[in-house]
């Protein structure tokens, strides 16, 4: 749980009463719309008192799942992913390892339309909707999850003030209510315009001309300054389906990701926020300051947008070499197509005759995958405690821990058979060889935190051979490991498994 508390200015203003309902709320509901809230918003559960009087609520606690890395130079820190950070140019994207194509853009705007249109079926408007109160996640199916919902309006009454985030405002000179399906649907607008624009403040209704004729439409009736004018947030979740469907049949290029340094990502610095502050001084995050380990699984294709000449010339050459008709497979998986299953495979491949086998396969793979992400999930804070000189005892437990989860990985990938996957043997390999050299690093990593545990975080330890093991081990690492997720991402994609990044493994 988090807990938000009111300071004085703010309590003068809280309407208790319809806290208190907002509170009630999931109790009345059907089970399937509790479960909503739960999973959608940061909702309040309980108020809070001291010495008989309002001071504040318990929320629930943001889901890892909305946190992401945020790539700063060389150095990655875990960052609330609000979707502010997403409202910027694909070279900005890029540049911090946030880089995101319209299957990703089309796809979290659908699941937010969902969410709105269930929102205004049980009566609950968001009001004051902009990016600084909104997540996003990066799975391979995009979520959205909403904070401040002390500040939504049920039923047309508030426990706080109705206000608005600056350059989110509906369209003034009428004097417009605020908080209701309405006003939610203006703002949903300005959100899909400026997430498909890479843009923090436009309000050009052309950038939706790539989502299609159909999201258009619903672009300039959302823009309307007439309230009945525009078009519920149920309307959109057709046209944007269509729109997702037709954004995963273009070819798409997965984007080179150089590695930003050593495998575990190493918080140096604070980030600079994207877009404008939140309205509200006394705006939470959400959540207390996090301490739980990255998590994030980040789509590894972008759009064409953007690009930029390498990109370009890039696909040039593979329209050359694919020819036209065949686009699609040559960029997405060369060794993907209508023919995939009758074609010889590479030597050390071992026969494709069983496409039951091969699911079996990517089963077990998958599911030894999935643990090995949650091993790597210690790694990045047990760096922090010891370069910050916060713990360098517990970390070097973190890393004995983290290595022994990964050896036990190792021994069960290396017990496996691939020999039904595409290319099986060069994917088996670099996952085994990724898997020993981030054992290796954690073996070093451990003794650089226990040396720096007996000689002080000002000794010469803190820059010492073990950590210089541990990085170059952990490069060695990194390497493998994107040569495994290039292989594994396309076959994970047509059979349904998850898309890793390679930290992920």
């Amino acid at each position: 749980m988090a807990y938000k508390e009111y300071d004085r200015t703010t309590l003068g203003r809280v309407d208790r009463p319809v806290l208190e309902r907002l509170v009630e709320l999931p109790g009345r509901l059907a089970e399937a719309d509790a479960r909503l809230l739960h999973e959608r918003t940061a909702w309040p559960v309980a108020v809070v008192e001291r010495g008989g009087r309002l001071a504040g609520f318990l929320m629930r606690q943001v889901p890892p799942m909305f946190d992401t890395p945020l790539r700063l130079t060389t150095r990655y820190v875990q960052k609330l992913a609000q979707v502010q950070l997403l409202l910027n140019t694909d070279d900005y994207l890029a540049a911090r390892d946030l880089a995101i194509d319209d299957v990703f853009r089309l796809g979290f705007l659908l699941d937010t339309a969902r969410a709105m249109a269930d929102f205004h079926r049980l009566g609950l408007a968001v009001g004051d909707l902009s990016p600084n109160n909104l997540l996003f996640s990066r799975e391979v199916v995009p979520h959205c999850f909403f904070l401040d919902c002390d500040a939504m309006r049920l039923d047309g009454a508030s426990a706080l003030p109705q206000i608005e985030t600056t350059d989110w405002e509906v369209p003034g000179g009428q004097g417009e209510e605020l908080g209701t399906p309405a006003s939610d649907a203006y703002k949903f607008t300005l959100l899909c315009v400026r997430l498909l624009a890479g843009d923090q403040s436009t309000r050009d209704a052309a950038a939706a001309q790539r989502a299609g004729a159909d999201v258009q439409q619903l672009v300039d009736r959302g823009l309307d300054r007439a309230p009945t004018s525009r078009p519920g947030l149920a309307e959109w979740i057709g046209p944007l389906q269509r729109a997702v469907e037709a954004a995963r049949a273009q070819p798409r290029i997965s984007p080179a990701t150089v590695p930003p340094g050593p495998d575990p990502a190493v918080p140096d610095a604070a980030p600079t926020a994207a877009g404008p502050p939140p309205s509200r001084a006394t705006r939470p995050p959400g959540r207390p300051a996090p301490t739980r380990p990255p998590t994030a699984t980040r789509p590894v294709t972008r759009s064409l947008r953007g690009a930029g000449t390498a990109g370009k010339v890039a696909l040039a050459v593979l329209l050359l070499l694919c020819g036209v008709t065949r686009i699609s497979s040559c960029v997405d998986d060369p060794h993907s197509g209508p023919a995939a299953d009758e074609r010889s495979t590479r030597p050390g491949d071992g026969p494709r005759q069983s496409s039951t086998a091969a699911r079996d396969q990517a089963a077990v793979l998958a599911e030894i995958l999935a643990r090995s992400k949650q091993d790597r999930r210690t790694i990045a804070p047990a760096v922090e405690k010891v370069t910050r000189c916060l713990d360098p005892t517990g970390a070097a437990a973190d890393f004995r821990q983290a290595g022994a989860g990964r050896r036990e990985v190792l021994s069960r990938v290396t017990a496996i058979e691939t020999d039904q996957l595409p290319r099986g043997a060069e994917l088996h390999a670099n996952l085994v060889s990724a898997l020993r050299h981030s054992a290796a690093a954690d073996d070093a990593y451990a003794r650089w935190a226990s040396a720096v545990a007996r000689h002080g975080c000002g000794s010469s330890a803190m820059r010492g051979t073990d950590r210089r093991t541990g990085d170059r081990e952990s490069r060695a690492a990194t390497a493998a490991k994107q040569r495994f997720v290039a292989l594994w991402n396309p076959f994970a994609r047509q059979s349904g498994h998850p898309v890793l990044s390679y930290r992920d493994i």
